[in-house]
């Protein structure tokens, strides 16, 4: 009885699958809202649905009443494997959560410019996708959005954007160049994550990049093939950080090779986790006496660095902080300075003298 009770249960939830939606109109399954005359797409959720190319249409006729199409709901086109392209009209304002999750074989998407946001994992999986144009409209794109897209070679983040969620580009593989708006302050944990083919990050803001955290979780290579940073189309190899700048990010130049020089101003007060980790072309660093702590790796693997002048506001040097400066010949540690963490000069194979003033206790 209870297992004839558990199979009707099951027909049941079928049917309710199978008919969530309100009408469709040349193939396109669409839930409509009367209130506001508005449609978004959705699915057929027993039926693989969308094949090829889907042109979706900025508003359909159900009955007689005209609905605008807003909206791409969530899971929309999920796992539509035999999906090619997709036309998005200027008329959809968003792209809902796993709108276009694992459609592998999706090549071409066309987003119209009302769109504001990018939903959680939107485009996840989406391998066969090669390029694809953010509109200006954009202001937030969500966690994951194009994660395991592995075949975009280069995205460009327009200026409207402000945040980029955590994972948006994991294990982007193919991606070769970035160029990051003016307008983004946040970048989430692990964007870039597994993005092995990175050489070249282009920006147009260098105030908002230092604010910038890059994560990754192979700490032992973060970010290793951005070998260059771009500033308005020139490549940067003297960095002035601006004066408005209070701390830079974690890993925020990390693998910056072509960098030669940088000059940290008055009013910053930290320098991030790896903030230049593996900046080996790295020759000169002049650090101003408001910078209070230098985190953990912040100028590992500099190894073209050969002297360095803390500043007396300095109170502690964090663990492998100048690990692996080979050309580090001298260094001098102010009497600000208490704490000397694990690892702060290992490797300096080069150095040959140390001054550790009287109040460094550990």
């Amino acid at each position: 009885m209870k297992k004839r009770l558990f199979f009707t249960f099951l027909l049941l939830l079928t049917n309710l699958m199978a008919s969530a939606f309100d009408c469709q109109v040349d193939g396109i399954y669409y839930n409509l809202y009367t209130s506001g005359k508005t449609a978004e797409v959705t699915r057929l959720y027993t039926d693989n649905n969308y094949r090829f190319s889907v042109d979706i249409p900025s508003s359909v006729t159900y009955n007689g009443i005209k609905y605008k199409v807003t909206s791409i709901g969530q899971y929309a086109f999920n796992n539509c494997s035999n999906l090619t392209s997709v036309t998005i009209p200027n008329s959809v304002t968003s792209i809902g959560e796993r709108a276009f999750y694992d459609c592998r074989r999706l090549k071409a998407v066309t987003i119209g410019n009302s769109v504001t946001s990018i939903g959680k994992q939107a485009f996840y999986g989406c391998s066969g996708l090669t390029s694809i144009t953010i509109p200006n409209s954009v202001t937030s794109i969500s966690k994951q959005a194009f994660s395991g897209c592995s075949g975009l070679t280069s995205i460009t983040i327009p200026n409207s954007v402000t945040s980029i969620g955590d994972y948006t580009f994991e294990c982007c593989s193919g991606l070769t160049s970035v160029t990051i708006g003016n307008s983004v302050t946040s970048i989430g944990r692990d964007a870039f994550y597994g993005c092995s083919g990175l050489t070249a990050v282009h920006i147009t803001n260098i105030d908002a990049w230092c604010r910038i955290e890059f994560y990754d979780n192979d700490t032992s290579n973060p970010l290793s093939k951005a070998h260059h940073l771009y500033l308005n189309g020139e490549e940067v190899k003297d960095l002035i950080i601006p004066r408005s700048v209070r701390s830079i990010g974690h890993y925020a130049f990390s693998g910056c090779s072509g960098l030669t020089s940088v000059i940290i101003p008055y009013r910053v007060t930290d320098i991030g986790i790896c903030a230049f980790y593996g900046c080996s072309g790295l020759t000169a660093v002049t650090i101003d006496n408001s910078v209070t702590s230098i985190g953990s790796g912040a100028f590992s693997g500099c190894s073209g660095l050969t002297s360095v002048t803390i500043p007396n506001s300095v109170k502690s040097i964090d663990s492998h902080a100048f690990n692996g400066c080979s050309g580090l010949t001298s260094v001098t540690i102010p009497n600000s300075v208490t704490s000397i963490d694990n690892y702060a000069f290992y490797g300096c194979s080069g150095l040959t003298s140390v001054t550790i003033p009287y109040g460094v206790t550990s």
